[in-house]
Formats: C-alpha cells, structure tokens, sequence
C-alpha cells in the first residue's frame, strides 16, 4: 500500500489519506478516484463485478459508469423512475449489462440480496454503490447473503460530525441518516470505513483489509473530522430538522423560507462548481420549485 509516513514525537505514523486520491470521471465528489485506487490494491482477488442503485440514467453522477466504460467491469444498474430507467437503456445498450427496473426495498421480494440471487454476481462481488436519497442505512442494514469487497454508501452530508441520526424506515421519506450512524451500522457488519467525499462513506469489508499495509492502524474518526459541528440539518426535500425539535424549525420549515433555503443551496453548488452545474441544470431546478 502506497502511505506516507511522518515523524510524530519521534515514531513513524501511518497516514491512511485516501482523499489524496479523489477525482472526478463521472462522479460528483471525486468518488471515481477513491475507487479506482481501491479496487487496484484489490486486482489480484478482484472479479471486475460492480452494482449500482439509484444508478439513474446509468452516467450522470455515476459511481459505475467509469469501471464500466474505462475497466471492462461487469454491471448490475437498478433504477426505478421509469423515464430514467429508459436513458439508462440508451446510454448503456451493452447486454452484458443487467439493467434492473425497480425500487430496492429492505424488506420482502425486493430486497438486495434477493434482486441480486437473480443475476450470476459472486457472493462478494467487488463494489456496490447505494445512493437512494432515504433509506440508504436500511438496505446496506438489510444486506446479508452478499458481502461485497468496497461499499460506497450515501450520508446526508448536513448532518454534523457528532449527530447519531437514522430516518424511519418508510421509503416514501427521503431525510437520509447521519455519517456517524452509517460508520456505526458498518462496524456491526464488519466493514471498516476507510475513506468520506461530501456525501458519500466508503467501506471495505474486514475479510479483505489485510491486502492493505497497516489498515488497523486508520482512525476511524478522523473520516468525519471534516464535517460541521451542526445540530439543525436539513432532508433531500429542504424540511429543516434538528436533533430535537423546537419551535425555530416549524418556522424555518414555513413555505417561503423553504423556497428561500432550496435557492441558496443550489446557489452555492453553482459557486462551488458552475460549469458542472450549468451542464447539469436541468436535473436541479425541477428539485427547487417541487
């Protein structure tokens, strides 16, 4: 493994700084990056098998489109709005392609592990992407006859570092769950967080950390150091939230500070990125006015 060491009080430390690495193809956040670097510590047990759900039209903000197009990988793509199901079918024509037409629950026919019992994809295929804006916590807590080698799993990124925050689970609700939460459910599953993006934790399970010099020695917490100290949030619909509820919340929730708080959101996205943003613009303004 590829570290830096630096001299701390007169020991070597081993800085574990998967970040250094993020860069955008199609992704958002420099996800792209991260799991190019990762998978290509992991070539020599790999299978070149990915899946994605909430994969949209297969390529915008796609954390699978690179491995797809750029590393021959094999794909399951699950979509459930069917308009974006049908780009999907457009920009990836390839049959080796699985694309799937439904919303992943955690609970009954459609849960992950029984979508993916109807595809040939090994048991711990290489790298599982779940972006689904809600209850991304309970389908990565309800996954149990598939263990993947790198999980990249959304956060809501306004949640703070010290928040412990899991929405119902209701899949009509779109609040998402805090980092901390998410780092705390991979844990208990055996998965050790290793690096974050602005929204996104990245996993890899502990059956396959020892290809990595030293993983133990990464600080788990480190990962969120990055993250506000905040106590009001906000979900994928603009409600403000809190950790508990107060009468400054009702308020800010009232419609034209709602309206007023989806504008100046998308605003700094602009700031932060305006030609990506522009390119993308017809994705976001339907999401301020809805």
């Amino acid at each position: 493994m590829r570290e830096k060491r630096e001299r701390e009080g007169g020991r070597e430390r081993d800085d574990f700084n998967f970040k250094i690495f993020r860069k955008n193809i199609f992704s958002q956040f420099g996800e792209d990056g991260i799991i190019e670097e990762v998978l290509k510590r992991l070539e020599d047990v790999s299978d070149k098998q990915c899946c994605e759900f909430g994969a949209w039209d297969g390529k915008f903000l796609s954390n699978t489109y690179n491995l797809i197009t750029n590393h021959n990988y094999e794909a399951v793509l699950i979509e459930a709005d069917e308009k974006k199901f049908n780009e999907l079918n457009v920009n990836i024509p390839e049959k080796k392609i699985i694309k799937i037409n439904k919303i992943v629950n955690f609970i009954g026919e459609n849960t992950l592990d029984n979508i993916l019992e109807s595809t040939h994809f090994n048991k711990n295929f290489d790298f599982l992407s779940i972006d689904i804006d809600g209850c991304d916590y309970h389908i990565f807590e309800s996954l149990a006859k598939y263990s993947p080698k790198l999980i990249c799993i959304e956060f809501n990124p306004t949640m703070g570092r010290k928040i412990k925050f899991v929405q119902e689970k209701n899949n009509k609700i779109r609040q998402g769950s805090s980092a901390r939460s998410i780092i705390d459910l991979g844990l208990k599953k055996n998965y050790l967080p290793i690096a974050i993006t602005t929204c996104n934790i990245f996993f890899i399970h502990n059956k396959f950390k020892k290809i990595f010099t030293n993983l133990d020695k990464l600080n788990t917490s480190e990962l969120l150091r990055d993250l506000d100290v905040n106590y009001l949030f906000y979900d994928y619909d603009f409600n403000i939230m809190s950790a508990k509820n107060s009468v400054l919340v009702n308020i800010l929730n009232i419609y034209p500070f709602k309206i007023f708080h989806k504008f100046f959101t998308r605003f700094d996205k602009f700031i932060h990125n305006p030609i990506k943003y522009l390119s993308n613009l017809k994705y976001y303004l339907p999401k301020i006015f809805r």
